[in-house]
């Protein structure tokens, strides 16, 4: 063994020791862990027979490897749909249910789905979005993004009714939100500045947030912007939950969130403690890509103690992300440690990334 490997060995080992006693305080949760995978539709292709075919067989493999649970893409970042929605423009290149088939075959194999909303992006501005272009967001100059804007109700009974329209199309008992926060990108903050949010927080603050000059944290009133913005995902939460309710039926709502939820309340208006300690949320899902395996662990550990006594707590493990590329061991490793910790489950991003290697890898652990 090479002294880089030995080093790496001493290290983890001595991370596994310090999770393990650690896990030791908390050693409340049994039972079988979630094993997820997000999954795309593009992974399977457009020809429906083909399609079928792959599907199948995907998850006969997936079966095998102990994966019991998929989350399914069924709203882009572009805004198109993959189920047979009225509300919102189709994806054309699949012209049949993608979601009710895959859906129905998950279910043969007593798999758990949950349907995948990236829920404020809306990058293609499509349909209703299209007729609306003042959803946008905006930034201080009035330059647009393609996402739109959860301080305004519109915003959020349009993609609401999208939740809505699904959990009566299809018996699922499921709703996964990703994209549940403002953009991170260009910069952050990047909270939006159209003339109706202005006005609502001025209502609110006494004052219009494009005047307020001094945009650091020095200052009570930009404090109070971040807030409030926070706020307002956090109420279309609270009216997905109210919505969620009058079914006649338990659906419960889970959610892909960043890794760290102080830093994602103030910069991206993700407070997802607080959604936690609300019970606004049955399952937490924080989106841990990274091969550092004392990261990893740092950040679970932190998810664990958000979501001890509400949600469960279901790490997203990348597979290849673009803030990693794993190995079959990598993933093992941190699958152990998610265990030991007593997470509820992992979940693996994505399907297009779990390729045989680590499919074979966790038929090991089974």
């Amino acid at each position: 063994m090479s002294r880089t490997c030995f080093i790496i060995s001493l290290y983890t080992l001595s991370v596994l020791f310090t999770v393990s006693l650690s896990a030791q305080k908390d050693n409340d949760r049994s039972g079988e862990k979630i094993c997820g995978v997000w999954v795309h539709p593009g992974y399977f292709g457009t020809e429906k027979n083909a399609a079928l075919s792959r599907i199948e067989a995907t998850l006969d493999e997936y079966q095998k490897a102990g994966i019991n649970t998929l989350m399914v893409l069924v709203k882009s970042t572009s805004g198109l749909v993959y189920y047979k929605s009225q509300l919102a423009q189709r994806d054309t290149a699949w012209n049949w249910d993608f979601f009710g088939t895959i859906n129905q075959e998950a279910k043969k194999r007593n798999m758990v789905v949950h349907p995948w909303f990236c829920v404020f992006t809306e990058g293609g501005i499509y349909g209703e979005v299209r007729k609306h272009p003042d959803w946008l967001i905006r930034s201080r100059k009035s330059e647009m993004v393609g996402i739109v804007n959860p301080a305004l109700p519109e915003v959020r009974h349009y993609e609401i009714s999208l939740m809505t329209e699904l959990a009566r199309l299809y018996p699922v008992d499921w709703i996964h939100l990703d994209y549940i926060r403002f953009p991170c990108e260009p910069t952050e903050n990047y909270y939006s500045f159209d003339m109706q949010t202005r006005q609502e927080f001025k209502e609110h603050a006494g004052e219009d947030p494009l005047a307020i000059k001094a945009t650091d944290s020095g200052n009570i009133l930009w404090n109070e912007w971040i807030s409030w913005n926070a706020k307002q995902v956090e109420i279309f939460v609270r009216e997905l939950k109210d919505s969620m309710s009058t079914f006649g039926r338990q659906i419960k709502i889970s959610a892909a969130v960043f890794p760290d939820a102080d830093n994602a309340r103030v910069l991206i208006g993700q407070d997802w403690e607080m959604w936690a300690g609300d019970n606004l949320i049955e399952m937490l899902c924080p989106m841990l890509y990274t091969n550092h395996i004392g990261f990893f662990t740092k950040y679970t550990e932190k998810a664990m103690k958000i979501g001890r006594g509400h949600s469960q707590v279901c790490v997203g493990i990348g597979i290849g992300t673009s803030h990693n590329q794993n190995t079959p061991e990598g993933m093992l490793l941190q699958i152990e440690i998610a265990k030991i910790l007593n997470a509820d489950g992992f979940i693996f991003f994505s399907s297009s990334s779990l390729n045989q290697d680590f499919l074979k890898a966790l038929e090991t652990i089974r």
